[in-house]
C-alpha cells in the first residue's frame, strides 16, 4: 500500500478570484506549489514537478518564493529522492506551475493526457499565458507517454481524466492502507472548491485584511480559471465516484503542507 507525501516546492500569491470563481480579485492569497511523492511500491513515482524561479520575486506577474531546480531538489530531498532517480513522473496538466522542472526527470517515464498535450500546443485564448511552450516541448525528447483517458500506470496507481480546469487535466488515484486517495491537481485548488461554505466565512488575505466569502448554494465551488464549466462539474462527480470528499487532495491548499496521507 502507498503513502502520499505533498512537498512544497514554492509558494505563489494570486488573487482570491483565481482560487474561487467570483472571489474578490483585490484580495491576494498565498498557496504552496506541491510536488507529490507516492511511496510504498517498487517504483519511485512523483506527481507534478513545480514552478520556475521568479524573476525579481515575480512569475507571470504573481509574487513567488522558491521554485526552480533548487526548490525541486530541496523538496524531493525530504523524501530522500532525486529527480534523476524517479521511475515515473505523472503531470496532472501542463500549466507553468506543474511542468517547469520536467527536464530534470530524464530517467523517468512521463505520463500526460493526450488531450492535454494537444490543448497545450494550441491552447484556448484565455489559457495562452499559463502554457509555456519552452517548458512543454522538451518533453518530446523524453520518455513521454500520452494517455487516452483513465489508465493504471502502476499497480495501485491510476490516472483519471478530469477535464474542466483544462481540457486534459488528470487526477491520480492511489491505493493506501486507508482506502483510495485522489491527487486532484488543479481540478480543485483548495478544500473550499471541494466543500463550499454553507454559511458565510471570513478569511485573512496575504496583506492581513479580512475578506468575506459568502455562503455557496452549490455542491462544488469552481476555481476562477477553467476551459469548460460543464465538464468541470461532471469531473467533480466523477471524482466522487472514485473517492469520498475527505480523500480528495486539492492542488494548492496550505492545510496539506507537512502531512502524509493516510
Amino acid at each position: 500500500m502507498y503513502r502520499i507525501m505533498p512537498l512544497k516546492q514554492a509558494e505563489i500569491t494570486v488573487p482570491l478570484g483565481l482560487v474561487i470563481m467570483m472571489g474578490d480579485v483585490r484580495a491576494l492569497v498565498s498557496g504552496p506549489v506541491y510536488v507529490w511523492v507516492i511511496e510504498g511500491g517498487s517504483e519511485r513515482i512523483v506527481v507534478d514537478c513545480g514552478v520556475q524561479e521568479g524573476q525579481g520575486g515575480f512569475l507571470h506577474g504573481y509574487p513567488v518564493k522558491g521554485g526552480g531546480e533548487r526548490g525541486l531538489r530541496e523538496a524531493l530531498a525530504k523524501a530522500n529522492l532525486k529527480p534523476e532517480e524517479v521511475d515515473k513522473l505523472i503531470i496532472t496538466h501542463l500549466h507553468f506551475d506543474h511542468v517547469a522542472n520536467a527536464r530534470l526527470f530524464h530517467n523517468a517515464r512521463i505520463y500526460v493526457q493526450r488531450r492535454e498535450w494537444e490543448s497545450a500546443l494550441n491552447p484556448p485564448m484565455h489559457h495562452r499565458g499559463v502554457y509555456e511552450r519552452e517548458l512543454i516541448l522538451p518533453l518530446e525528447d523524453m520518455d513521454l507517454c500520452l494517455v487516452d483517458g483513465d489508465r493504471e500506470v502502476a499497480d495501485g496507481v491510476k490516472v483519471v481524466l478530469l477535464p474542466g480546469h483544462t481540457k486534459g487535466l488528470q487526477g491520480v488515484l492511489v491505493k493506501t492502507a486507508k482506502g483510495d486517495y485522489l491527487i486532484a491537481g488543479d481540478q480543485f485548488y483548495s478544500f473550499v472548491n471541494i466543500s463550499p461554505p454553507k454559511q458565510p466565512m471570513e478569511l485573512v488575505d496575504a496583506a492581513g485584511n479580512k475578506v468575506q466569502v459568502p455562503a455557496v448554494d452549490m455542491p462544488f465551488l469552481p476555481p476562477g480559471l477553467h476551459v469548460d464549466l460543464t465538464e468541470w462539474y461532471e469531473s467533480c462527480f466523477k471524482a466522487l465516484s472514485y473517492v469520498r470528499r475527505r480523500n480528495i487532495l486539492p492542488g494548492h491548499d496550505p492545510l496539506i503542507e507537512g502531512n502524509v496521507f493516510p
